[in-house]
């Protein structure tokens, strides 16, 4: 498709972005400038249209070039319409025909969305979201926003007002946000938890038990710093948190029970500041949710970080023009996808794996693509399984994959490779672990030692409960790999783990084994005609 301009409208700063789509959003270029709020509403949408000319300008495009403008805003605004409706943060914007005005400039479909709404795309389709149907996403930022995927569509409510969760009142008193005591918003959000500190820290004054950072002269107190107070172990920011992740887990309770989603994506300060937020949130979101919700519920910190805004107003386009920005269209890419499509025509009944196949292919070669590695692991015939699929990426599978044709070079004997280590290989290494810890961690242990920030893990195991390949798994996200479970049955316990979960039918560990190859195959050959088929 034609490229795309993304529009990133803030209280504080806008900008202009321009992308392509091809297995992914591809940024060209991007334009940024002070938003000038207060100057009125015609010079700041004056400076937009200025900023979309910059970014034809500096790339030799013209609006012929530009299949449409997506724009983000936080609301209230009017999605359908295209109006935004008097935002707090932007003085003057009653009631404006934002898309009208663009169209009418430009001559080019123009799409608008809320802020919480076009983030919950983006994480939906490239980030911790990734594969889930339905699944929420919280801003935790200045306020405290939600955009709802249910059933694989995005939620806006008749008014579009659907996912204003912060309005929700957890107690009678306590910090206000969203116009309320004690609200959503006011306890959770990073301006809710910057009153509710401040307001805490001056009554700990008052009765002689100041806090550390009073002493070290913080006048003023928020979530930033006080995470770097938890993180030196300071008792009173552990306490303070400790009661925001106990809120944050009673209303993950309520929109749990309401939503039943399959995963909640929180980011700003949960991202931030999980390891001392997420121990009280579990508690409380275990002990209020109804078991078999709480029992399919992931949690998990966004993805998508100081570039969210930008993605959020292609994503903005995208999902009005109903495009899938993972679809890959480029020559390779087409190859990739047939042994995707011969795999279900040939075996019908693996037609239900397609869709995670699609993720975790699509999540292997974004690591390839950043330079990162592939791990692999599993137990007897999964063992095996595991040294198998490694065989067949670092040589070639359809493919000679010749490196060079220059017979004078040692090259010429070799074949290109795609990087990848079966942890189920190294006896020395495996045993001598075992003998000095428990033998539950030797995959751990090698997955903590080889991987790498951005590196994938496939575990493998029939059941899904396997302990050491879920130890490796729980490893494998602690220092920030993605990870693939290659399963069977209900996913186990892999698939509360696991980013993607590929889970295929069996009545038994030998069906299922004998499904989990025409499947890692289909996977191997995909990514083969990706790097190797030019």
């Amino acid at each position: 498709m034609k490229a795309l301009i993304g529009i990133d409208i803030g209280g504080t700063k806008c900008a202009v972005s321009l992308a392509r789509v091809d297995g992914g959003i591809h940024f060209i270029d991007k334009y940024k400038f002070p938003s000038n709020a207060g100057e009125g509403k015609d010079n700041m949408l004056s400076r937009i249209m200025d900023g979309v000319d910059v970014i034809l300008r500096r790339n030799a495009l013209s609006s012929a070039d530009v299949e449409a403008i997506g724009i983000s805003c936080g609301g209230p605004l009017d999605s359908k319409a295209g109006r935004i409706m008097r935002p707090p943060n932007l003085p003057g914007w009653d009631d404006v025909p934002l898309t009208d005005i663009l169209k009418a400039r430009f001559g080019v479909p123009c799409f608008l969305q809320n802020d919480a709404n076009a983030c919950a795309l983006v994480e939906w389709k490239l980030g911790a979201g990734r594969g889930a149907s339905d699944m929420i996403f919280l801003t935790m930022g200045t306020g405290m926003g939600a955009g709802i995927i249910s059933g694989g569509r995005l939620l806006t409510g008749a008014g579009d007002l659907a996912g204003e969760v912060g309005h929700i009142r957890l107690s009678e008193c306590g910090p206000e946000g969203y116009g309320k005591i004690g609200s959503f918003e006011g306890w959770c959000s990073g301006g809710g938890i910057e009153k509710f500190i401040n307001e805490w820290t001056k009554e700990a004054i008052e009765n002689g038990k100041a806090p550390k950072w009073a002493l070290d002269g913080c006048e003023k107190t928020d979530a930033r710093i006080l995470n770097e107070y938890a993180q030196a172990g300071d008792k009173d920011a552990l306490s303070l948190f400790d009661i925001v992740g106990e809120k944050l887990g009673h209303a993950l309770s309520i929109l749990t029970d309401t939503l039943n989603p399959e995963r909640i994506v929180i980011g700003s300060v949960f991202q931030r500041a999980e390891a001392f937020i997420r121990p009280a949130m579990e508690r409380a979101l275990k002990k209020e949710a109804l078991f078999h919700a709480h029992k399919n519920l992931t949690v998990l910190p966004a993805e998508t970080k100081e570039s969210l805004g930008d993605y959020a107003a292609i994503m903005t386009a995208l999902y009005a023009l109903d495009v899938d920005p993972m679809k890959e269209t480029g020559e390779t890419s087409q190859k990739a996808l047939f042994h995707l499509d011969t795999l279900t025509k040939k075996y019908p009944h693996l037609n239900c794996a397609k869709e995670s196949l699609l993720s975790a292919y699509i999540m292997i070669r974004d690591s390839y693509l950043a330079g990162g590695k592939l791990l692999v692991c599993g137990n007897g015939g999964s063992c095996a399984d595991s040294e198998h699929i490694v065989g067949e990426l670092m040589k070639g599978f359809y493919l000679k994959r010749r490196v060079t044709e220059d017979q004078t070079s040692i090259l010429s004997h070799l074949q290109g490779a795609l990087c990848a280590i079966a942890l189920t290989g190294h006896n020395a290494l495996s045993t001598a672990f075992a003998n000095d810890e428990d033998a539950a961690y030797v995959y751990a242990q090698q997955t903590f030692g080889y991987g790498r920030h951005g590196d994938v893990l496939i575990g493998i195991s029939t059941s899904g409960n396997a302990e050491n390949v879920k130890n490796a798994m729980l490893t494998a996200r602690e220092i920030g790999m993605k990870t693939i479970a290659l399963t069977g049955g209900n996913g186990g316990a892999l698939k509360g783990i696991a980013d993607v979960s590929i889970i295929v039918p069996g009545a038994c560990p030998a069906d299922v084994q004998e499904n989990h190859l025409p499947v890692y195959h289909a996977l191997c050959a995909m990514l083969e005609a990706k790097f190797f088929d030019a």
